[in-house]
């Protein structure tokens, strides 16, 4: 998925634009002031560990892509809070509280 980002929202979530970049294959284009200047996209992999996920690495795959979109002018205390509130009403309602 292509994605165009605030050279000042890439600075705030550095470490999470790379885990998305990575783990996703996402490909990201930095702009400051509406002009590109950069561009981050995954390393190929090298075709011999192509394809080779571990079950719980696809799991947790599935997980991160079942997350709510953060857009980088979220506050993410506040997604936090949302994310926990709503586990604990699904986990009340798997043992019928």
């Amino acid at each position: 998925m292509e994605r165009v980002i605030d050279v000042t929202a890439v600075r705030r979530q550095f470490g999470t634009l790379l885990d998305e970049v990575f783990h996703k294959g996402d490909a990201v284009t930095v702009v400051r002031k509406g002009k590109p200047m950069a561009r981050i996209v995954p390393v190929a992999l090298p075709s011999s560990q192509e394809g080779q996920i571990s079950e719980q690495q696809r799991a947790l795959l599935d997980e991160l892509d079942s997350l709510p979109a953060l857009a980088m002018d979220d506050e993410p205390t506040e997604l936090l809070r949302t994310m926990r509130k709503q586990k604990r009403k699904q986990a009340g309602k798997d043992y019928g509280c």
